[in-house]
């Protein structure tokens, strides 16, 4: 029987007496599976390429000043809009906290609708200069997402239901998404970056930096 299904007798366990093999033994014999070199072992468990290490932080942003300061300019005819002043703090932020400035230039891209457009933030640029920058931006079409830049900024209305993490960018190091209440005078800010860019402790102390910017909003106007 052994013979008939091709069975070498030395593979083959006898369970009969004196270890004589049986008709059962042939029957129920399993072949056992050949050992795998430790070299395919190892390639089949490598993992694949480590994505990137995401770090996320957020505040609550008290916006009460920079209404008042914001209504005190439009009534003396020099009109900003809050879209302004954070570009302007995201570019402060950036000079004040050393590991984030060896980023590089400090490009920030606005993230629109369908597109986005990048800002270099230059620290002696007047908010008046930021914000013509800004209304040219808009009122064209192009399309930097291409273009590098160190952070992304997404604006977004207030809603009950607001994200937890976002995530970073192609091409981009810092995702700042801002949502916004106006009616209650705060806005809910969400720092997402790539922690092998930049340490997680200089990511949180740029938002702080950030927030602190933004709720003393007097030094962004000079």
């Amino acid at each position: 029987m052994a013979r008939e299904r091709s069975l070498p007798l030395e593979a083959l366990r006898g369970s009969g007496p004196g270890g004589r093999i049986l008709a059962a033994d042939v029957v129920n014999f399993v072949p056992v599976a050949a050992p795998v070199s430790s070299g395919v072992v190892a390639a089949a468990a490598a993992p694949s390429p480590a994505a990137s290490r995401i770090a996320a932080f957020a505040t609550s942003v008290a916006l009460g000043a920079l209404h008042d300061l914001l209504a005190a300019l439009e009534s003396s005819g020099h009109a900003f809009a809050i879209d302004d002043v954070l570009l302007r703090a995201v570019g402060r932020a950036f000079t004040e906290i050393p590991d984030a400035a060896k980023l590089g230039d400090a490009s920030v891209a606005l993230e629109l609708p369908s597109r986005q457009t990048v800002f270099a933030m230059i620290p002696e640029m007047s908010l008046t200069s930021l914000r013509a920058m800004r209304l040219a931006t808009l009122a064209g079409s192009l399309d930097e997402t291409e273009t590098p830049a160190v952070l992304s900024l997404r604006l977004l209305p207030s809603r009950d239901i607001r994200p937890v993490v976002m995530p970073v960018l192609p091409g981009r190091v810092m995702r700042l998404t801002v949502s916004l209440d106006m009616a209650a005078d705060h806005a809910e800010c969400l720092l997402t970056v790539d922690a092998a860019s930049i340490g997680e402790a200089a990511a949180a102390e740029w938002l702080a930096t950030l927030k602190s910017a933004i709720e003393q909003p007097l030094r962004l106007f000079v």
